[in-house]
């Protein structure tokens, strides 16, 4: 751990590697790039072991005696953060946002995990105070974005289109706990299929089934509820309300608003 109270850090190991059985006195995230292997500790539900290979994402909390037991034939490198809440002490409840254990593999890919920590890497590296501090904005971000992504994971809207709670979501599933969290972002539905692994077709067809709208219709929705919610709770103007909600020109906002809503902007205000 820094003084600046930040850990990144990149291992990997040989055949020959052991790890003893450690404890940390903050959360620890553990990206599994490469091989085979478990996590050994005293998981909830009497769990000991979490296997884990290459894309595997693992919250390790504070104070759990774990190790690391490589598959021999496929040793493991994987990618570390770790960040001490005495220092920034935002992160002081990591543990209560983020569920301890192996995090869902598809949302670890959306939210382009492992390729944050590798940049991450790359700042601490340089040394210099803007790097540093890079760094541990960037770092922050990573535990926001895991907590927001775990928040909406368990919104009833976000449920009631996926499997019971508890189950493993499937990759529209996931795909929908991620656009919730960046509707307002600049997006298509060509860039939503790659995320997704499919085809444009498949990712359409598979995004009707589950929600009962095209993929417009449903990133419309979140834009205008976002919308309504600024209207009603603030005094922002409709333009900076528009460009907020993910609306690039204002036309396009009070078309849509009209056609979901029925009534325009100024007249949802009042």
């Amino acid at each position: 751990m820094s003084n600046l109270g930040l850990w990144v850090f990149e291992s990997r190991h040989d055949e020959s590697f052991f790890m003893t059985e450690t404890r940390h006195r903050f959360s620890k995230l553990i990206c599994i790039r490469e091989g085979l292997g478990e996590v050994m500790a005293d998981w909830a539900d009497g769990v000991s072991a979490l296997p884990c290979g290459a894309g595997d994402c693992i919250l390790v909390p504070a104070q759990l005696e774990h190790r690391i037991v490589d598959d021999p034939r496929h040793p493991i490198s994987l990618y570390g953060l770790a960040i001490d809440p005495q220092r920034i002490s935002p992160c002081a409840a990591i543990e209560q946002m983020i569920p301890a254990g192996k995090l869902p593999r598809q949302r670890m890919a959306m939210l382009d995990i492992p390729q944050r920590i590798r940049r991450l890497l790359y700042l601490v590296s340089r040394e210099d105070p803007a790097s540093m501090l890079s760094a541990i904005a960037g770092a922050i971000e990573v535990f926001a974005r895991l907590a927001m992504a775990s928040s909406e994971a368990n919104e009833p809207e976000t449920r009631q289109h996926g499997d019971a709670p508890g189950s493993t979501p499937d990759v529209i599933d996931e795909y929908l706990i991620w656009i919730r969290c960046n509707f307002f972002e600049t997006l298509s539905v060509e860039s939503a299929a790659r995320a997704c692994g499919m085809s444009r077709r498949k990712f359409t067809t598979d995004f009707r089934q589950r929600t009962g709208q095209t993929w417009l219709a449903y990133l419309n929705g979140l834009r205008i509820e976002h919308a309504q919610t600024l209207l009603r709770d603030t005094d922002n103007k409709v333009t900076s309300i528009a460009f907020q909600s993910g609306f690039e020109d204002l036309s396009t906002f009070y078309r849509t608003f009209k056609r979901l809503t029925g009534i325009r902007p100024l007249d949802y205000r009042i």
